[in-house]
């Protein structure tokens, strides 16, 4: 599920795109909620794509027991990492499979050449060949060297980051969103356990609830807000400050403001955090600086 530190990703891309563009306020929410699935949809992508390279190494080990001249080792090949049982868990899982079906464009095809790619590289590492030879049949080591695929070879994989960025623009801002839903569905599974449901993005209404009140209300209150930081920024003027840094400021203001349930130093971490992520280096001091100060100021510190 999208943390509160997720959700506030997300309302400040749009909240940037609001404040440059020419749409309605309700065009550009829908937007939001709309970037929001399709990190469901990168999430089934990634999982789709374990089980590819899977489909591909089955494909070689076939090939070559078909060879009119085939080995011994090729007749009798070792299936250790095609039976890893991370892929049948991930195979026979009802809520990818029923949710795949639906969204056809989710899967990978015979002519996409990445899961190919991925494997001949993968297969070649010390990871690889030591989880091959090696006589461990437990779950762990089968998890382990899923996830070792996974982090190395997709996760942090310029060419993957490329692939999924031409498919859909807003990916390039959430791989690390479903990378990290990725990677937690494959830790939390457990031998002979029950594996039937997956990572929800948005998974209650509160966060649903929560993402749509910051945003409209940052929206209603941000002339206020640029006051505040106009007040509170040491006689910059505000066309010297970065638009991000203000919209940043402003959602600290809106939530310092009014939203009481979240605890001053909270909003203020996270909007360090978020200048950390889309700002300048040394835009986080600047936040920090201001909203601090002006915490205290207010007594909510």
């Amino acid at each position: 599920m999208l943390g509160r530190r997720q959700i506030r990703e997300k309302i400040l891309q749009v909240l940037y795109a609001y404040n440059i563009s020419v749409n309605e306020l309700e065009y550009v929410e829908k937007s939001m909620f709309q970037s929001i699935d399709e990190i469901y949809d990168l999430y089934i992508y990634q999982l789709n794509l374990l089980l590819a390279i899977r489909d591909y190494a089955l494909e070689v080990i076939e090939r070559k027991k078909q060879k009119r001249f085939a080995t011994e080792e090729e007749k009798n090949p070792n299936l250790k990492f095609v039976n890893n049982r991370i892929f049948e868990l991930l195979e026979k899982n009802k809520a990818r499979k029923e949710y795949s079906d639906k969204h056809l464009e989710l899967s990978w095809h015979l002519n996409n050449n990445y899961p190919a790619i991925i494997f001949k590289k993968f297969q070649t590492t010390r990871s690889y060949l030591e989880y091959m030879q090696s006589k461990e049949t437990d779950f762990e080591s089968e998890k382990k060297i899923l996830l070792k695929l996974f982090l190395k070879h997709i996760a942090d994989n310029d060419i993957m980051y490329e692939w999924f960025e031409e498919l859909k623009l807003s990916w390039a801002d959430d791989i690390h969103i479903a990378n990290n839903m990725t990677l937690k569905t494959i830790k939390s599974m457990e031998e002979g356990a029950p594996f039937d449901t997956l990572i929800q993005v948005l998974k209650s209404d509160e966060g649903i609830l929560f993402a749509k009140n910051l945003f409209r209300t940052t929206v209603k209150h941000y002339p206020e807000s640029l006051k505040l930081i106009e007040k509170r920024s040491n006689n910059w003027e505000l066309d010297r400050i970065a638009e991000i840094d203000k919209i940043i400021l402003a959602m600290g203001f809106t939530e310092l403001n009014y939203f009481p349930q979240v605890p001053a130093k909270v909003v203020i971490n996270e909007c360090i955090e978020l200048a950390k992520v889309y700002s300048s280096a040394k835009s986080n001091v600047f936040i920090n600086g201001i909203l601090d100060r002006y915490a205290r100021d207010m007594n909510k510190v």
